[in-house]
């Protein structure tokens, strides 16, 4: 037998809790499986395991960024994967910390060589795991994030989670109710900035309607018409539509949580049903739409448009 194999035999049940919990063993594992110090030392020398800190060690050569942040949070009794490190492993498109961030709830003593250690209230609502590590919310990550990444990067990080449907927009507003009002709170300003891209409507005869209709255009695709009132066959009174292309009846509504709030669910659904009756095509438009990098909305419409054109012919 090879010595690797005599080795990790020897590690018995404390290798099965390293591949569940991302190569990471604490000392108490090894010892509760009998291994003396002097055994320890001896996977070490012969490349079994690497120590990462003492009480804590992983199998030799399987370090990952994902580890990294399982590795402090184990470390820390109530610890939490937070911020950037909290939008990595949820699995948002950022970059690792090289120090992974970490949230302790306020008033705790610990010190940390792994990692950034936040103190911050944990409120329950904002834990979760993933991928079974203990880490914040998507929508708490966000709100802890704004303190350190760039308006830029905010932005992208915002508009995918939502446009993932990874978080609902009231779940970031929440959050940042819960933990604003901690003292030396940075980042509020920022987020809500960011977040101004999806609360705020987009409003008929606006700078921003003219921006929509604009970027229309230069994609290539006929104007619409705006505030084209739908008819019944009775000729009744049906819906005013933000944008309308109406021999394809297709159209685009402003959206916003402000004015689409929840005690507009059952009303707005009756209007929607009543246009999707008349063989309507209605779909909402958010101001983050309007950004540069946004052009899905325009090629669905595109096709929509063309789709609708084909069928009439």
């Amino acid at each position: 037998m090879m010595p690797f194999m005599r080795s990790t035999t020897r590690l018995g049940r404390a290798l099965d809790f390293a591949r569940a919990n991302h190569g990471l063993i604490p000392t108490w594992v090894l010892a509760d499986e009998g291994l003396t110090t002097a055994q320890i030392r001896h996977l070490v020398h012969d490349g079994i395991l690497e120590r990462i800190i003492r009480g804590l060690f992983r199998l030799a050569g399987t370090r990952t960024a994902l580890q990294d942040v399982a590795a402090v949070v184990m470390r820390h009794r109530g610890a939490h994967g937070s911020h950037v490190s909290g939008l990595f492993v949820h699995g948002l498109s950022v970059e690792p910390p090289r120090r992974p961030q970490f949230t302790l709830e306020s008033g705790s003593t610990s010190g940390t060589t792994l990692g950034t250690l936040h103190r911050s209230p944990l409120d329950p609502v904002d834990c979760t795991r993933r991928h079974g590590i203990p880490v914040t919310t998507v929508a708490r990550s966000i709100v802890d994030a704004a303190a350190v990444l760039s308006n830029e990067e905010l932005s992208a990080v915002v508009n995918e989670a939502m446009s993932r449907k990874m978080v609902q927009l009231q779940h970031i507003l929440d959050a940042a109710g819960r933990v604003e009002a901690a003292p030396g709170r940075l980042g509020s300003g920022r987020l809500h900035a960011v977040l101004s891209t999806w609360t705020d409507a987009i409003r008929p005869d606006s700078p921003a309607e003219a921006a929509a209709i604009r970027r229309i255009r230069v994609f290539g695709l006929p104007a619409p018409v705006t505030q084209h009132e739908v008819l019944d066959e009775h000729g009744t009174f049906v819906a005013r539509l933000d944008m309308a292309w109406p021999d394809e009846r297709v159209a685009r509504e402003y959206d916003s949580l402000r004015f689409h709030g929840p005690d507009r669910i059952e009303p707005d659904e009756e209007r929607l049903q009543a246009l999707e009756r008349l063989g309507w095509e209605v779909e909402p438009l958010y101001r983050y739409q309007l950004l540069p990098n946004e052009t899905e909305w325009l090629r669905r419409l595109g096709r929509q448009l063309g789709s609708r054109m084909r069928n009439a012919s």
